[in-house]
């Protein structure tokens, strides 16, 4: 029975792929989230619902997906299986009001539109640019669900009751979907993702790289970085350079280091502030910069040299989409409790998976 399970849904999934007619959040269409997270099929027991205020009315849902993190891990995240039930319902509550209560978050005539079922999730390898293109973790409907005509918020409760991978039976996962945190002052936070391979700074063995995270204020923007394995000083002559650029060119190394790679065409230099430290990492925020349109992709370097001694190295590429404000009011939600299915209660937050509706 269980297998005859299995079969049905892998063809509900192949079915359903590639259909997606929404997102929530609406903004991470086309961009990368803010996060990543394991909830809620990542998890041996749980229950958790999501309420969504940003749905097309009247559209109709066959089925619901989550998609790969692009940010966070390079390898591939295996294939798994997991029994779980799916309940529909346009909630009482916006998503700025959601109840610790889960019963208090589903609205009058819930619909199980997807009865307990044992779903089949392949493996993922992390997409070549973010975002991922597609939603691969497909939860399939037994039964559509029509949204009404008038706007209204919509909660997705999704009930875990066990798995099935390589680590055994009933093993909470670390599966990396995509999830992204709204902010109620407009702020959105871009991570950036990371490309292509630095060089080592001299005397060392290990290469150089960052990791940048954009944030859309108000009046301007902040980046900030996190630069390792740059070339180290106890005194404070190592100095941070951010390059940035509107294109990575290739061919194109640091003259005198042919294993040291240009992966942004440097329309902009500038210093970061500080100095790299004596073990050859660096942390700083780099405040104030303009307003850039949103979905521009730029392309960013740090390297690192010593005015004292002359040596340099250069970080990996990293490129970052400019966001567009956050949406205010805020439009999702999550309530989990993550270690049990049949629980009352659980935690709210704004941090959501990005979920594709079929």
């Amino acid at each position: 029975m269980h297998h005859q399970r299995l079969l049905t849904a892998a063809l509900l999934c192949a079915a359903a792929h590639a259909q997606i007619v929404a997102v929530s959040p609406a903004d991470r269409g086309s961009l990368e989230g803010s996060s990543f997270t394991h909830f809620p099929i990542g998890r041996a027991s749980a229950r958790m619902q999501t309420l969504h205020s940003d749905l097309p009315p009247g559209t109709m849902l066959h089925g619901h997906a989550y998609r790969r993190d692009a940010t966070q891990v390079r390898g591939q995240v295996d294939g798994f299986s997991c029994d779980l039930q799916v309940t529909l319902s346009m909630s009482p509550n916006l998503p700025t009001q959601a109840s610790t209560t889960f019963a208090n978050n589903r609205g009058p005539n819930p619909v199980v539109v997807l009865p307990r079922t044992i779903l089949a999730f392949p493996a993922t390898q992390r997409p070549p640019l973010d975002p991922a293109a597609t939603f691969d973790l497909v939860v399939p409907y037994a039964i559509p669900y029509l949204l009404p005509a008038t706007t209204g918020t919509l909660c997705v409760e999704v009930e875990v009751f066990g798995n099935q991978s390589a680590a055994g039976a009933n093993q909470n996962l670390s599966i990396y979907l995509d999830a992204h945190e709204n902010y109620t002052n407009g702020q959105a936070e871009q991570p950036g993702f990371r490309t292509g391979a630095g060089c080592t700074a001299p005397g060392s063995t290990s290469l150089c790289f960052a990791t940048m995270t954009l944030w859309r204020r108000a009046a301007g923007m902040d980046l900030d970085v996190a630069l390792r394995n740059a070339v180290p000083s106890a005194t404070g002559s190592s100095l941070a350079l951010l390059m940035l650029g509107l294109s990575s060119p290739t061919g194109l190394t640091l003259p005198g280091r042919p294993d040291c790679a240009f992966w942004s065409s440097g329309e902009v230099w500038t210093l970061l502030p500080g100095s790299v430290g004596a073990t050859g990492s660096y942390d700083g925020t780099l405040s104030g910069l303009w307003l850039l349109p949103p979905g521009l992709r730029l392309w960013a370097q740090v390297g690192s040299i010593d005015l004292a001694t002359g040596g340099l190295a250069a970080s990996d590429a990293t490129t970052i989409v400019v966001p567009p404000p956050g949406p205010q009011p805020i439009p999702a939600s999550r309530i989990v409790n993550s270690t049990s299915q049949t629980a009352a209660t659980g935690t709210v937050s704004y941090a959501v998976p990005v979920m594709g509706f079929l």
